[in-house]
């Protein structure tokens, strides 16, 4: 089995969610001064490749150190599509079947991270494919608790209005309504997933922030080396 990373790197001026804090990171101290390096880090809790707890749309949902460990690990399965700006993704975009019982982690790999950061990219972050409601209900009913998509969101980021803030606030939310709403988790912005088999183990490390609604994570899979497919 190899490791592969799944994450975005943080760094100062990454893309955030409209309207979400900016990253920035800033040395505090230096080893030449100091003796020791230490950076500053202001960041928001839903910064690049990052978990969304319950809490995150759901009142009194839960928070992300409340969140078992043993959910964020464990089998997975990489939903590919390939579909246009802007596309609800239903069922019918999968190339085979799906699956009538899936594992507890589902990631549905469009290749939207290619535009996350991408140096020259004139392409609007915010018009990413994102699942129909009825295919995530089909995702939670066939056993999916944990949602991976690598774009912003699994909703559409698309503001309502132009002339608003462009924030959370200004877009509909249905599939987070739904997920959290059910006391699941939501994983935004992976990269890499359209690389990925079929199947993988995979995990997702977020930082044990008390009451907080989401946290950066490390994400990876473990995928079956050419060695391993060939049997030798």
């Amino acid at each position: 089995m190899r490791l592969v990373d799944l994450t975005h790197p943080l760094t100062t001026g990454m893309p955030v969610f409209p309207g979400d804090p900016t990253v920035a990171i800033t040395p505090a101290l230096d080893v030449a001064t100091d003796g020791v390096a230490v950076a500053h880090l202001s960041l928001g809790s839903h910064s690049g490749t990052h978990l969304d707890a319950p809490s995150h749309s759901i009142v009194g949902g839960r928070t992300v150190d409340r969140i078992p460990l043993d959910r964020l690990q464990g089998d997975a399965a990489v939903l590919q599509v390939r579909v246009d700006a802007g596309h609800a993704i239903t069922a019918a975009d999968l190339p085979d079947r799906l699956p009538d019982r899936l594992p507890a982690i589902v990631c549905v790999a469009t290749g939207w991270d290619r535009h996350f950061g991408a140096a020259g990219s004139d392409v609007d972050l915010r018009t990413h494919p994102f699942l129909d409601l009825a295919f995530a209900h089909e995702l939670w009913d066939r056993g999916a608790r944990v949602l991976g998509v690598d774009a912003l969101s699994p909703d559409s980021s698309d503001a309502t209005d132009e002339a608003a803030d462009d924030t959370a606030a200004d877009v509909a939310l249905p599939v987070h309504e739904l997920w959290l709403g059910r006391d699941g988790v939501i994983v935004e912005n992976l990269t890499g997933l359209t690389a990925l088999p079929p199947r993988v183990r995979m995990l997702v490390a977020p930082l044990p922030l008390a009451g907080v609604d989401g946290s950066p994570v490390r994400a990876m899979a473990w995928v079956p080396t050419e060695s391993a497919d060939s049997g030798t």
